[in-house]
């Protein structure tokens, strides 16, 4: 409590005791609970650690089964307190984008052994401070044998992440992995992408890390993509001689959607993945921005399969 001065008068600051921000969070939280027991969305409400801890006490909170705290003021104290919450034992789906997460709870969540979130099967730390080392900590950790989806894109991400994704992880399940705008080198790439958890992995978000033609060909010539069905290369650094390299690939010849604008090649690389002979399963090629002069490949699809995002298409 402090004095605030306001024009010519003087006014005590009230700070809310935690039983009357309790009885706030009641009338916030039970319309909406009522309305569906199963999920609560509550970005952008200013939400703070203090609020966290009356969240998860939260007498209905335990139907909850995906959870939105995105954009908001929690920072590293809270991960133990939502983590470790018996209440939320069935949650499946964690949103905390656009926090103010450092890593240290991050690193402590990974080692604990009072973990109740075993049924999350999505994660979004996207956007935070999170340190390479915190975000390598709770990959290696076992506690999430059931995670389905990470995306840790917009983080301090780099080698060391990259490295650890490639050891033994409990990841078992991991289909989505989302390491966009990152800072991920040739070095710990190379290791990445010949760790076995790549031969299970669905999706691959990898945009936005200044890959360049060395590291577009490696991730092109890795037999390991079993799986990989969404491949985002977008808003990197290669050339023609990395499109030329995805255009003659065997090891993607499963994907159905390749997302590559905004990197360097030209006309040239870009008609390699046009004509490609091997990338036949495709449903989605984007290239946009990739390709200036020649606007017939600046999207393409075979003529059967429109593109959504392709106004020409339609």
């Amino acid at each position: 409590m402090g004095i605030i001065r306001g024009g010519d008068s003087e006014y005590e600051e009230h700070e809310p005791s935690f039983e009357e921000k309790s009885a706030e969070w009641q009338k916030i939280l039970q319309p909406l609970l009522e309305e569906d027991p199963c999920l609560l969305k509550l970005s952008g409400k200013y939400i703070s650690n203090d609020d966290v801890k009356i969240i998860c006490d939260y007498q209905t909170i335990e139907k909850v089964r995906v959870l939105d705290l995105a954009d908001n003021q929690i920072s590293d104290e809270a991960l133990p307190i939502l983590f470790e919450s018996e209440k939320l034992g069935k949650l499946e789906e964690l949103y905390l984008g656009i926090n103010f997460l450092i890593g240290e709870g991050l690193t402590e969540i990974a080692c604990s052994s009072q973990i109740k979130l075993e049924n999350l099967k999505k994660l979004v730390i996207s956007d935070n401070r999170l340190t390479d080392a915190s975000v390598a900590d709770f990959i290696r950790s076992k506690n999430f044998p059931n995670l389905e989806s990470l995306d840790v894109g917009w983080n301090e991400v780099g080698n060391e992440t990259a490295k650890a994704l490639a050891d033994e992880t409990s990841f078992s399940g991991l289909k989505t992995l989302i390491l966009e705008r990152s800072y991920i080198e040739i070095e710990g790439l190379q290791e990445m992408v010949q760790g076995d958890l790549m031969d299970q992995l669905q999706e691959l978000n990898i945009s936005a890390n200044k890959l360049k033609d060395e590291a577009v060909q490696m991730i092109a010539t890795t037999p390991k993509w079993k799986s990989l069905k969404i491949l985002r290369l977008s808003q990197n650094m290669f050339g023609d001689p990395g499109a030329k390299a995805l255009g003659e690939s065997t090891s993607l010849s499963g994907l159905t959607h390749l997302y590559a604008g905004r990197n360097y090649f030209g006309n040239q690389g870009a008609q390699a993945i046009h004509e490609s002979k091997t990338l036949t399963s495709l449903q989605t090629l984007v290239l946009k921005e990739g390709v200036e002069e020649d606007v017939g490949l600046v999207n393409y699809s075979r003529p059967e399969l429109l593109r959504p995002d392709d106004p020409n298409s339609i």
